[in-house]
């Protein structure tokens, strides 16, 4: 009976010692310090991840709107000449955006235009 007890023992001892490395390991992986440098370095390498893309987006961007909005003004002249104005639709329905921005900042210009003559009165 009393070999059971130190059986026991003898094992949980051997199971602790095979343990103490990982418990070594896992208290230095989990210290405050080490998370608030891994926090840091995440969010760092996040950030420019995402201001890297917008960065690239934008350019891609302003080049696909500056050829969009070429493309529709010359549908646009286009049609004028011809009469027709399937060419400038079909430019517009391929990609609204610069008619979209023109018609935003046409309606910004024309609230500033009425509210200067307003207040004017």
């Amino acid at each position: 009976m009393n070999e059971i007890p130190e059986r026991i023992e003898r094992e949980m001892f051997e199971i602790r010692s095979r343990m103490a490395p990982d418990v070594q390991d896992l208290k230095q992986h989990t210290s405050p310090k080490v998370v608030g440098e891994r926090v840091k370095q995440t969010i760092r390498q996040r950030i420019s991840g995402v201001v890297n893309r917008l960065k690239s987006n934008l350019r891609s961007g302003q080049q696909s709107l500056v050829d969009s909005t070429k493309r529709q003004v010359d549908s646009a002249r286009e049609a004028g000449r011809k009469r027709d104005p399937s060419a400038f639709t079909d430019a517009v329905k391929s990609d609204p955006k610069p008619l979209a921005i023109l018609a935003i900042a046409l309606a910004v210009t024309l609230l500033m235009v009425r509210k200067v003559t307003n207040g004017s009165d």
